[in-house]
C-alpha cells in the first residue's frame, strides 16, 4: 500500500514531463512550419526533426559548393591548356612557371575534392 503513492507521484511528474515538452507558439510565427502533424502544438520531437533538416539541408549546401569549386577548377584547367595552343611559344615559355603552380593548385583542390568524397562515402 506505501508503494501506490510512490507510482502515483512518479506518474504525476511523468505526465507533467509530457504535457512540458509540448510547446504552442503564436499562429504567424516562423516556429509554425515545425508543426508537422498540423496540431497547432510543437513537440520536442518536431524540433528535434527540424534541427536535423536544417543540419542536412547545411550539409547539403556544403558538399554542392565543394563540388562547383572542384568542377570550376577542372574546367579553368581544360580552358589554360586548350588556350596553351593558341598563344605563341614565346609567352607558354614565359609563363611555364606560373602554369606549373596553376596546374599543381588545381590538381590538389580537385585532388581534395575527390578524396574527401570518396571518404565520406565510406562512413
Amino acid at each position: 500500500m506505501s508503494l501506490c503513492p510512490v507510482i502515483n507521484g512518479f506518474v504525476s511528474l511523468w505526465w507533467k514531463g509530457v504535457k512540458m515538452a509540448r510547446k504552442k507558439f503564436q499562429q504567424d510565427t516562423k516556429y509554425a512550419d515545425y508543426d508537422l502533424d498540423g496540431d497547432g502544438t510543437i513537440t520536442d520531437q518536431e524540433l528535434e526533426a527540424a534541427r536535423q533538416i536544417k543540419e542536412e539541408e547545411a550539409e547539403l549546401r556544403k558538399m554542392r559548393a565543394q563540388r562547383r569549386m572542384a568542377t570550376a577548377t577542372l574546367v579553368a584547367m581544360g580552358a589554360f591548356t586548350l588556350a596553351m595552343f593558341f598563344v605563341p611559344i614565346e609567352r607558354v615559355e614565359a609563363l611555364s612557371g606560373i602554369s606549373d603552380l596553376f596546374f599543381l593548385s588545381a590538381a590538389g583542390i580537385v585532388g581534395a575534392y575527390m578524396g574527401m568524397s570518396a571518404w565520406m562515402s565510406r562512413k
